[in-house]
């Protein structure tokens, strides 16, 4: 009998049920348990019991150590260094080119307008009469002369003279340069002509220019030309010369009355045109001169 309840017990221990009563809400829940526990034991079937509520979730628990750095790899072998490349060979050096040409000559420049002329100065005041001077002594008898009309014809006053005058730089090369105008008084007289002033001519190796004066167009012929040649002849390079130069002649058979007196530059004879300059940086002057006709 004894060890019959001594087996009861041992059961009921095991499948949870209890054996005594209580008046906690937990022990009243679970009252019909016991009742099936008891049946159980008694040997009748027990009804089967509800599902238990689900258990509070514990607490999440704290993060494991941080695990150690793993061991640093070794470094690896270095490549062995590629052979360089062979050095090209360097080019010779080309001729060098030809000289271009030479350039085209700039075209001539137009002759600049003539100057308006002057005003009439104002004429002067009328100066004292003298008082007449003593009687001087008888001369010697002269040469015969010729005629009157002869005499008068060749007489020619001193103060007949004239200058144009100017201040700038010309480069024709084959051109009228200048002209200057004049009364002619007589016409049994000749005119005294010069030019004073700067010529030059350029242009390399053999050049020359002529230059001449032209009386109502032109060339004097009594006797002959007045007339200056500048010739430059410089084979080993291209200087640029500028001198003071002058020429001058006299010039007959002219009537009297207006005569334009003109400086040209031109080619000379037989040669090739130099690069001419009139007038550089400095004066330059046509004279004029009426005088007597010259002995026969």
């Amino acid at each position: 009998m004894v060890n019959y309840l001594a087996a009861v017990f041992m059961i009921l221990y095991f499948s949870g049920c209890s054996l005594g009563t209580t008046s906690s809400p937990q022990q009243q829940n679970t009252t019909k348990s016991n009742d099936l526990c008891e049946r159980s034991i008694l040997g009748f079937p027990g009804i089967p019991g509800s599902n238990g509520l689900p258990g509070v979730p514990g607490v999440p628990g704290s993060h494991g150590p941080q695990g150690r750095e793993g061991v640093k790899g070794q470094i690896g072998d270095k490549g062995s260094q590629g052979m360089p490349g062979q050095r090209g060979d360097r080019g010779r050096k080309g001729p060098p080119g030809k000289s271009g040409p030479r350039g085209i000559k700039g075209m001539k420049g137009q002759p600049g307008l003539l100057g308006m002329k002057g005003e009439r100065g104002i004429v002067g005041m009328k100066g004292q009469r003298g008082t007449v001077g003593n009687q001087g002594r008888k001369g010697d008898k002269g040469e015969k002369g010729e005629s009157v009309k002869a005499s008068q014809a060749s007489v020619v006053p001193q103060t007949n003279w004239k200058q144009c005058v100017w201040k700038s730089g010309n480069r024709a090369d084959n051109g009228k340069i200048k002209d200057c105008a004049f009364n002619k008084l007589q016409s049994n007289s000749a005119l005294r002509v010069s030019f004073q002033g700067n010529m030059k001519v350029n242009g390399g190796s053999s050049r020359c220019n002529r230059w001449y004066f032209k009386f109502n167009g032109n060339e004097c012929s009594g006797p002959m030309t007045i007339e200056a040649v500048i010739y430059n002849y410089w084979p080993s390079g291209n200087p640029n010369l500028l001198h003071h130069r002058s020429f001058e002649g006299y010039c007959e058979n002219i009537l009297r009355g207006a005569v334009r007196v003109e400086l040209w530059v031109g080619p000379c004879p037989s040669q090739t045109l130099g690069d001419a300059y009139t007038g550089w940086e400095s004066v330059s002057r046509i004279m004029i001169e009426e005088v007597s006709r010259p002995q026969s």
